[in-house]
């Protein structure tokens, strides 16, 4: 399964067949709602570092590779070609870096750790991060992310809104993106790769 058509003869992905199918698009996703302040998940920083060469050098993904995977990996890849050349706001805490800390593969510890660092440290200053952290942790017991059973992950969206991010990209669809609806008060969108990358398609050829 994947997510565009790929043309072998423009070597080229084709977005849109039709104009009518572009029309509705730009009617669902409006060019004000493109995210520009995104924070990453844990998982989704994961994927970047593990399938870097799928996402940044558009080497083919792996025909064995799950199919929910590999979604997230295509979305990824035409996000970041396209970010490339916008200055949308990538972010992640202190929280992801200790989560990060805690993989086992020492080699792969020092990837996560050193991509993340440069998601961390941009453009922010220690009142910033202090405030990110601060709200994350008062975030853990408030009753409107009460539906999420993991604190980790109601640390990490408090995280998000303390940078003022404007979307929270995951991958956990099972714990996270399954009980968005009843986060209705967190101001703040959770999104997967592809929906992120579905804000982004109608528009993409405005900087490609």
């Amino acid at each position: 399964m994947t997510l565009e058509h790929w043309d072998e003869n423009t070597r080229k992905y084709v977005l849109y067949r039709t104009t009518r199918e572009h029309s509705e698009d730009c009617t669902r996703f409006p060019f004000e709602g493109i995210p520009k302040r995104v924070f990453l998940d844990t998982n989704v920083i994961n994927v970047l570092v593990k399938y870097c060469e799928h996402v940044f050098d558009h080497v083919p993904i792996p025909a064995d590779a799950d199919a929910t995977l590999a979604v997230d990996i295509e979305a990824l890849m035409h996000v970041f070609y396209v970010g490339a050349r916008v200055n949308w706001d990538l972010l992640s805490s202190q929280k992801t870096l200790d989560e990060l800390s805690c993989t086992r593969d020492s080699s792969l510890r020092r990837e996560l750790l050193e991509y993340a660092l440069g998601i961390v440290n941009q453009d922010l200053d220690d009142d910033d991060r202090r405030h990110a952290a601060d709200f994350g942790r008062k975030l853990i017991d408030a009753p409107f992310v009460a539906a999420l059973p993991d604190a980790a992950d109601r640390e990490l969206i408090g995280n998000a809104i303390g940078l003022g991010c404007d979307v929270f990209c995951t991958r956990d669809r099972a714990t996270i993106v399954r009980k968005r609806d009843l986060l209705r008060q967190v101001p703040l969108r959770v999104v997967t790769p592809a929906e992120w990358w579905a804000h982004i398609r109608p528009w993409a050829a405005l900087w490609c």
